[in-house]
């Protein structure tokens, strides 16, 4: 039996998957491949390179608090008290994506900041290289297809897979231009099927769709309100196909406030320890002889489909 995880986007909610690997770890629930979006695939690159939940933490926390907010010249963030200068960064960058840039240009900020994380955490190698097999989502912004990564510059696939579309600019690759992956699989639990994978969990930190107390005041906020539905309940399709769905309690919690950084990894350890009996009980049942007979006659009478997996690949 294969198993798989997919490791999905959300910003700084993303941080959750460490507390989420933590606990799989501690249980010696191990996979067959990785699947990541946007954030998710920063952390499952890292963790397809075989490293510890444990190391993957402690090199994202110095990165976050010591390197990258010095660069934007902001103040040490300590425990989880956002500091001043952090929320004006934080504020800027909401009015830029709710606004635009009223100098224009194509993103709030430069990738010099996003380059810089993936060029220190991240190897200069061939994505098909890391360890444990790792595919990557990111959005063809010329088709408004999704392309799934198992080749290539691992960080400059990463890098596409994590822009987000008006904080950070489009990357090029092959002359294409990619951005965010989480606009086309937020979790990608269909890629890890597409892998071969018979069991999938994921591990899910999409933003939250809230209630609304009163009707927008404006078309636009409307029209992207029902634009938001829409994504939401598409997403909601594609992850039940997952076999265990984690699901950390931070939706609440912005995409920029890595300075929460603690919360999120905590949070993320109780979601799956909520979840362990389950998924044990399931890999328990995936085990059994009648189950692996059913697998294996349905690979026997499965359509062909790699040619549908060699265009996605």
């Amino acid at each position: 039996m294969k198993k798989a995880i997919a490791l999905g986007g959300g910003g700084a909610r993303a941080l959750a998957h460490i507390g989420v690997l933590k606990v799989l770890e501690a249980n010696k629930i191990k996979f067959d491949y990785i699947t990541g979006t946007s954030m998710g695939s920063i952390i499952g690159a890292l963790y397809a390179m075989e490293e510890t939940p444990e190391l993957i933490e402690k090199t994202l926390k110095n990165y976050f608090f010591n390197i990258l907010f010095s660069k934007m010249n902001m103040q040490k963030m300590q425990d989880e008290n956002q500091v001043t200068s952090a929320r004006s960064l934080i504020r800027k960058a909401r009015e830029f994506v709710k606004y635009g840039s009223q100098e224009g240009g194509n993103a709030f900020l430069s990738h010099s900041i996003l380059e810089d994380l993936v060029n220190t955490v991240i190897p200069d190698m061939d994505i098909a290289d890391t360890k444990i097999p790792f595919a990557c989502v990111a959005t063809d912004i010329t088709n408004g297809k999704e392309k799934i990564f198992t080749k290539g510059s691992l960080r400059r696939i990463v890098l596409a897979s994590a822009s987000i579309p008006g904080v950070f600019p489009p990357v090029n690759i092959d002359n294409v231009w990619y951005t965010d992956g989480a606009h086309v699989n937020v979790t990608p639990v269909t890629v890890a099927k597409m892998f071969g994978a018979d069991f999938v969990l994921a591990s899910d930190v999409k933003s939250k769709l809230k209630t609304l107390e009163t009707l927008p005041t404006n078309s636009k906020d409307i029209m992207n309100r029902c634009n938001f539905i829409a994504s939401h309940l598409f997403y909601e399709i594609l992850i039940k196909q997952a076999d265990v769905v984690i699901e950390p309690n931070i939706k609440q919690i912005s995409w920029s406030e890595f300075n929460k950084f603690n919360l999120m990894v905590n949070e993320g350890k109780k979601a799956a320890e909520s979840k362990l009996k389950e998924i044990k009980n399931k890999l328990k049942i995936y085990n059994t002889p009648a189950a692996k007979c059913k697998r294996f006659i349905k690979k026997i009478f499965k359509h062909d489909d790699r040619n549908l997996k060699a265009a996605l690949f």
